[in-house]
């Protein structure tokens, strides 16, 4: 396949996708993409109306029950995922200036991060629908049965701002690997991205009807859940809209995975060595300036080591560089939008309100320059602070890290487990088996010992009002299929 030259990272998408083509907003809508560091226009996106959404389910439903794509080889459909993979990567460079403009994610993070993890998840997928076994025989001794594994129909994916490529993609690429149809409501902050997606799987050869873009805001989103024609819905966003969504699926009984909030706890006990703690959590807490759903903003300390622990973090903390996340020496760039600024600053008051000491931060920065036109936060350490504050118990989307103290090491997994949320966490020992026996009891669906990654593969999603299903991995894909079986006579 032969890359094009032209580029895929555009800032000016005047059009919507719609069933694979490119046409005019029936509404007529656009509206300015603002950047989140200096609040001036970064670009100019259409937006859905309802007859958009209308015509892209109708698209998705056609598509599908076509076959032009749902019965499509898997060979086919892993040629296209690849293809569109080689594509991204050929436009890494521009893909991360624009999402930097559109989100504020450090540039360096997105050339690292944001845009390669995608691309490895579209390579993934594509092997995956390849090796996997869409058919089994299964006998009793009597009886025949051929169970096979069907695409689930069209799916309704729904994604945040703050994976604006890399959560689409964990979306469509299943989905799409599968044999699904896919309708995509970004978020209205950063529709720029998941143009772009579309653009880069319709140059790689995805049939058209198959996939459709229409941004928009919870209008939308509804509109998209809602309709009887979409098999299934993923939705990635607050655990307060996912309980929407997952009741507007319950009325017709749609499929339906759910990633939502966190308020994950790092558990310190009492032998871990600081010098791998503090540099180890430090990217856990304050990934995308705080805005992850897996941070860890709850710091589980022992009582005998609170002084030692939160001086250390302080220091750390206020060497944090906040500003121009085009800048290479940037730590932490602005938050996405003002009423996310307002909104930590606001749980800041709370805290202190509550009775938490702030230590480092919780005071707009100032920069002298046009970013103070930005929607930046300091990194905040906040200490004094019981599990029962809010601040310790909802979640913040912002650089807020509260230190609490506990007795024992039941103590401490008690309070790691005492939240409505489970998606992710951390044990910090000297003593990898002690840390790996005390990741086991936490109730979380990601654990990690001494800050080690999650091996590319497994799965993603949380326990209580943390979700519901799994993305990435065997685990995801398997989301996207429904079991068959059928009766095919006496066993040989």
């Amino acid at each position: 396949m032969t890359i094009s030259s032209k580029s895929i990272a555009n800032a000016e998408r005047p059009r919507l996708f719609v069933g694979g083509r490119w046409s005019e907003p029936s509404g007529g809508t656009r509206a300015d993409v603002l950047n989140p560091a200096t609040s001036e226009v970064a670009g100019v996106a259409a937006f859905a109306a309802p007859s958009d959404v209308d015509a892209a389910v109708a698209a998705a439903s056609a598509s599908f029950a076509s076959g032009v794509w749902s019965r499509a080889a898997p060979a086919e459909r892993a040629r296209v995922l690849r293809a569109a993979a080689d594509i991204l990567e050929a436009h890494l460079d521009e893909l991360a200036h624009l999402m930097t403009s559109e989100m504020g994610v450090l540039l360096s993070y997105a050339q690292r991060v944001h845009i390669p993890n995608p691309i490895r998840t579209l390579r993934y997928y594509a092997d995956y629908a390849e090796k996997f076994e869409y058919e089994e025989h299964r006998h009793d001794g009597t009886n025949g049965s051929l169970v096979s594994r069907e695409p689930v129909g069209v799916v309704g994916a729904v994604t945040p701002w703050n994976g604006p490529l890399s959560n689409p993609v964990m979306k469509l690429a299943p989905a799409l690997a599968s044999g699904c149809s896919v309708v995509l409501k970004p978020a209205p902050d950063t529709p720029l991205s998941a143009y772009a997606l579309a653009e880069a799987l319709a140059w790689a050869g995805l049939p058209e009807g198959v996939l459709s873009v229409v941004p928009g805001g919870r209008d939308i989103g509804e509109l998209v859940v809602t309709d009887p024609r979409v098999d299934k819905v993923a939705f990635t966003g607050s655990t307060a809209v996912g309980r929407r969504v997952m009741a507007l699926c319950a009325e017709r009984v749609a499929r339906v995975t759910l990633e939502l909030g966190g308020k994950s706890a790092a558990i310190v006990l009492p032998d871990a060595d600081l010098g791998q703690l503090v540099p180890g959590l430090l990217p856990m807490s304050f990934m995308l300036s705080g805005q992850a759903c897996i941070a860890q903003t709850r710091v589980l300390v022992p009582s005998a080591r609170e002084a030692e622990v939160v001086e250390a973090l302080a220091a750390a903390y206020s060497a944090q560089r906040v500003g121009d996340p085009l800048d290479p020496g940037t730590d932490l760039g602005p938050l996405i939008n003002e009423a996310q600024r307002d909104r930590v600053e606001s749980y800041v008051e709370t805290g202190k309100a509550e009775g938490a000491r702030v230590v480092v931060g919780g005071r707009r920065p100032v920069f002298g320059s046009t970013l103070d036109n930005g929607w930046f936060a300091a990194p905040t350490l906040l200490a004094g602070v019981r599990n029962s504050m809010r601040v310790a118990s909802e979640e913040i989307f912002g650089p807020v890290v509260s230190v609490i103290t506990y007795g024992s090491e039941e103590e401490a997994v008690a309070m790691a487990n005492d939240s409505v949320y489970g998606l992710s966490g951390s044990v910090w020992s000297a003593d990898a088996e002690r840390a790996l026996a005390v990741a086991r009891r936490i109730r979380t669906g990601m654990v990690s010992v001494n800050g080690h990654p999650q091996a590319f593969g497994s799965p993603l999603g949380g326990f209580k009002q943390s979700g519901l299903g799994r993305e990435l991995g065997p685990e995801g894909f398997a989301a996207y299929l429904e079991p068959r079986s059928i009766a095919v006579g006496p066993a040989a």
